[in-house]
C-alpha cells in the first residue's frame, strides 16, 4: 500500500513512479472505480447521445505538487545567493491524466494514459468555462 498524506483535509496517495522514485504529485480527483467518484462513461461515438446507464470505463485524475515539493523547497541550491530560504510558493500547475480503458477489438488493444499538464491561466479559464457551463440555462 503507498504511503498516505493528508492535505487540506484530502487524503492523498503518493505514489512511486516506475524507476521508484516518489511522485511529486499529489491525487486531488479522481474518476475510477477505486476513486472519489465513478468512472467516466465510455465514449462511443460522435453521433450517439450519452446515457447514464451507457458502460463507464477508464480513469479521469487530477493531480497538483504540494507546497512542501516546490522546487526552491527540494533543491535550497536553487535560490543560491539568497539569505534565507524562501517560503514555500504555490507551484501553479496541474496534471490531467486520462486514461482510455482496454477495447476488445484490435484497432486499440490496450488502455493508453494520456497526460498533460495545465499552467495556471490554463486552469482558470478551464475553472470558468465549466462555471459557465454548470449555469448556463440553455448549452
Amino acid at each position: 500500500m503507498p504511503p498516505i498524506l493528508v492535505n487540506r483535509g484530502r487524503t492523498l496517495k503518493l505514489l512511486l513512479t516506475e524507476d521508484r522514485s516518489m511522485s511529486i504529485y499529489a491525487t486531488w480527483l479522481l474518476f475510477a472505480v477505486d476513486g472519489d467518484a465513478p468512472p467516466p462513461l465510455a465514449y462511443r461515438g460522435s453521433h450517439l447521445n450519452p446515457a447514464d446507464h451507457h458502460p463507464r470505463d477508464g480513469r479521469l485524475e487530477l493531480a497538483a505538487i504540494p507546497d512542501h515539493c516546490h522546487p526552491l523547497v527540494r533543491d535550497p541550491a536553487l535560490s543560491a545567493g539568497a539569505s534565507e530560504q524562501p517560503a514555500p510558493l504555490p507551484v501553479d500547475f496541474v496534471r490531467l491524466s486520462l486514461t482510455r480503458p482496454a477495447a476488445t477489438n484490435e484497432e486499440h488493444p490496450a488502455s493508453e494514459t494520456t497526460t498533460v499538464i495545465l499552467d495556471r491561466s490554463q486552469v482558470e479559464l478551464l475553472h470558468r468555462t465549466l462555471g459557465e457551463w454548470l449555469e448556463a440555462d440553455m448549452r
